[in-house]
């Protein structure tokens, strides 16, 4: 009986299968999300804030050159009371527009770092998405063989006599 394996489980070796082809698929549609994520936030950067603060630059330019305007008027009016209130105006225009200046400064700064500072975490990520897309298949095409030979070796190995029942030369 020794050039006999003991198989117990098949079952159990296509259960695992089975659970590793789930976990490739779960493990591609994450990686693939990661990588839609991280190409929308680049778009983002890119495209959408920069516009949206060169918007509210140009805004914020025109607010001040109306309060300029209207600080002349002032000026040339004489009205001291209204000449205060228009200064105060454009100062604050000035401040809102130095800041949505720096805000557009810095958003075209982190659009145009944002490869240099996320290729180090996305790296590994690579590194996953090879071995999901090349180990995960060989480990899977190895289990089937296994499956494919344990069965056709489960199905040749032959069943164990019951207790008491006739055996080779017809003795009990």
């Amino acid at each position: 009986m020794a050039d006999q394996a003991k198989v117990a489980s098949v079952e159990a070796l296509e259960d695992f299968r089975a659970a590793l082809l789930r976990y490739s698929q779960k493990s591609k549609t994450a990686l693939d999300d990661v990588s839609s994520e991280l190409k929308r936030m680049r778009n983002w950067l890119t495209y959408d804030r920069r516009m949206a603060w060169e918007g509210e630059v140009r805004r914020h330019l025109r607010r001040l050159e109306q309060s300029e305007a209207e600080l002349m008027t002032a000026k040339l009016s004489g009205l001291q009371d209204d000449l205060a209130a228009q200064q105060m105006a454009v100062k604050k225009c000035r401040r809102s527009l130095e800041g949505a200046e720096q805000k557009l400064a810095a958003t075209k700064k982190w659009a145009r770092d944002f490869d240099t500072v996320v290729a180090p975490a996305v790296k590994p990520l690579d590194s996953l998405r090879d071995r999901v897309a090349v180990d995960l298949p060989k480990a899977v095409s190895s289990l089937d063989g296994l499956i494919r030979a344990l069965d056709a070796y489960t199905e040749r190995a032959p069943k164990s006599a019951p207790p008491g029942s006739v055996q080779e030369g017809g003795q009990s």
